[in-house]
């Protein structure tokens, strides 16, 4: 496994890219959890890693956080490190696919780009062209540290507004695949959550190639923490669904 260390791909902003041992793969282009306040992309070394040595291609992006920084300065930085990747992967093998994931807050900037088409547009990508997203316990309504931060409001209020990824399920929601992660002892309402957006897309298109799998344990553990053989849980969970893309 072959890694490149701080990638700069916009302003102040850098990636860590994880290159398996072959010369055609997918790419990950990953985002690290904490809130959209705190975190870093080396908090996802070993899990990228473990995702490298499954032959994934894995590019692990900062991006900037509250309250320095205000919605959607956050989202946008996400789908300008996802365009970097798609025009910059080619330096290194040959790119089969993309594929934008991430974990908690990460999961949550995964949403926004898959359900509005607008912030990959903007970089000039379009929805078809990524071939699936993986939500690792992320929130579908507005995210809790927004409530609390920019809107002054309670935190464990639940709404659905501009600033969610659920605002923009409709009739014209297509993505080529989504995998939602939760779990069984998850973060308050958020597996709930993630059953409500399942259940808005399907209403709108029963045919949506979007799957929801609930993990024993607490938030996130399927991907930061290996289970009895070695393994992260969430890995073997994107090795099946790679097969429905």
């Amino acid at each position: 496994m072959k890694t490149v260390k701080n990638i700069n791909y916009y302003n102040d902003l850098h990636m860590d890219l994880f290159l398996p041992e072959k010369e055609e793969f997918y790419t990950f282009i990953h985002f690290h959890g904490g809130g959209l306040v705190e975190g870093d992309k080396g908090d996802t070394h070993k899990y990228c890693e473990h995702l490298a040595k499954c032959g994934y291609a894995v590019a692990t992006a900062n991006y900037s956080l509250l309250p320095d920084h205000k919605f959607p300065s956050f989202i946008r930085d996400a789908a300008r490190a996802v365009k970097y990747m798609m025009d910059n992967i080619s330096k290194y093998g040959k790119c089969k696919g993309f594929i934008i994931s991430g974990q908690s807050a990460g999961a949550y900037l995964t949403l926004m780009l898959c359900l509005n088409k607008e912030y990959l547009k903007e970089v000039g990508i379009n929805n078809s062209d990524i071939l699936g997203y993986v939500s690792d316990a992320g929130q579908p309504t507005t995210h809790f540290h927004i409530l609390e931060i920019e809107q002054g409001l309670d935190p464990k209020l639940q709404r659905i507004d501009e600033t969610a990824p659920l605002y923009y399920v409709n009739e014209t929601t297509k993505f080529n695949g989504l995998l939602l992660i939760t779990y069984t002892n998850d973060l308050e309402n958020r597996l709930e959550q993630n059953k409500l957006l399942v259940s808005s897309l399907k209403s709108f298109n029963k045919d949506l190639n979007v799957k929801l799998e609930i993990l024993e344990g607490y938030h996130c553990q399927g991907s930061s923490e290996l289970d009895k053989d070695g393994e992260y849980p969430v890995i073997e969970l994107i090795n099946e669904w790679m097969k429905t893309l």
